[in-house]
């Protein structure tokens, strides 16, 4: 059996493939800590209860993404109102599920369970305007209010569970760089690299699904992305995203040979167990021209010193204006993070069950970091008609000391030789 049907078979036999019947103690007790300080957030802010339709949102206080309204409150213990799969769910969450066999039902089942209904909290950042007035019509004498915010300010702070699940998916993600150095040879088709490198993921136990919360950010993994087209800004928000296959895509490899002496740069994001780790690293067969050179050295050298400052109290926009101001001194600032008008506006992003999660080092961020946020820190350099370089790795903040590494494979930029022999 080759070695990759192997690690497949240790990850079934250490995680299962069913749900989460026997969920597991570190599980449970996190879901109840995560919606005991939302209800205390709702309470502070006034809010009688919050309805959570969102998939992930659901995922990360019941543990389910099945169909419903989960009902948090600081009244009384959450309910799950399940529209679908109630057997299902009642295996998979440790909260009451209630069967709902229509949405206009669900009012008096919220009464009649003890919740009080004169604010209502939604998540305003992701939900459609018809099911916002549906709400509206359901709960005519309510206000409604937009929790999205604290629900994704309590979300960036990961608890121990949820760092070891991050770790995971890091090391699913330094596998499958392992596995593009092993795949890059001159004439290789850069789209069939990303396919290869995609299936090598999935049998590390990457998912496959990869979720945003971003709206129209769709966003598929992993990112080959050679010469020119590389350098071609994709429709999301982001530093690099390619040209694609096709308009229809509008990200990822072209479907073009890959020849010496130009930039490779391999964005890669991967989910293991709903959790994401992302990573970027600049591969380049024979040598990179001295400009790109110089730009995937200078992106290394961002990155060491964020990590750096990455320690409790650091004020979040302090490491975008750092970066910026250092690629500025060093004549790249036109470069940086994107080309002209296409540049980002962030140098990294929380990652967690989603691949855009709070913190956003921005110029303008609000508030300092954390201890348990994990961010993807992303400094890369564009230059149109050639191609695009550098670096990106996920990061723990932790309580003391620098910040830990979750993406580890060497920085590069990581030269192969032109005749293809290792």
């Amino acid at each position: 059996m080759r070695e990759s049907g192997k690690q497949m078979l240790q990850f079934v036999r250490d995680h299962g493939t069913g749900g989460q019947e026997g969920m597991s103690g570190p599980l449970e007790q996190d879901l109840k800590e995560r919606c005991a300080r939302l209800a205390r957030a709702l309470g502070e802010a006034g809010t009688d209860v919050a309805l959570l339709q969102q998939s992930i949102d659901k995922y990360y206080f019941a543990g389910t993404v099945q169909q419903g309204f989960l009902a948090v409150g600081a009244e009384r213990e959450p309910i799950l109102f399940c529209r679908k799969g109630v057997e299902r769910t009642q295996r998979e969450t440790p909260w009451q599920v209630v069967a709902l066999e229509r949405p206009k039902d669900l009012p008096a089942l919220l009464a009649a369970a003890g919740f009080s209904t004169g604010c209502v909290g939604v998540e305003g950042d992701v939900l459609p305007w018809q099911l916002y007035r549906q709400l509206e019509r359901m709960f005519p004498d309510s206000r409604i209010e937009d929790v999205s915010s604290t629900v994704r300010a309590l979300r960036q702070v990961k608890s121990e569970f949820e760092l070891g699940e991050i770790r995971a998916a890091g090391a699913a993600w330094a596998e499958m760089m392992q596995e593009t150095g092993r795949l890059l040879r001159p004439g290789a088709n850069d789209h069939e690299i990303s396919i290869r490198v995609d299936a090598h993921g999935r049998l590390q136990g990457g998912q496959g699904l990869m979720r945003t919360r971003g709206f129209n950010f769709d966003y598929f993994a992993p990112h080959v992305l050679f010469g020119p087209p590389g350098a071609v800004p994709a429709y999301f928000d982001g530093p690099t995203g390619g040209e694609g296959p096709h308009p229809s895509i509008g990200q990822g490899s072209r479907g073009i040979a890959i020849e010496p002496d130009g930039p490779i740069l391999c964005d890669y994001a991967v989910a293991v167990r709903g959790y994401v780790a992302d990573g970027t690293r600049t591969f380049v067969i024979g040598e990179l021209p001295g400009q790109l050179q110089y730009a995937a050295e200078l992106a290394i050298d961002i990155l060491a010193e964020a990590e750096e400052a990455m320690h409790p109290g650091t004020e979040i926009a302090s490491l975008f204006q750092r970066a910026s101001r250092r690629a500025e001194e060093r004549g790249l600032g036109q470069h940086f993070l994107g080309f002209g008008p296409d540049r980002a506006r962030f140098l990294g992003h929380g990652i967690g069950l989603e691949l855009d999660e709070f913190p956003v080092l921005t110029e303008r961020a609000q508030g300092v970091l954390e201890p348990g946020m994990v961010i993807a820190v992303e400094p890369k350099f564009v230059f149109p008609g050639i191609g695009a370089v550098g670096v990106e790795d996920s990061f723990i903040v932790c309580s003391s000391g620098p910040a830990e590494v979750l993406t580890h494979f060497p920085r590069g930029p990581i030269t192969l030789p032109r005749d293809g022999v290792r």
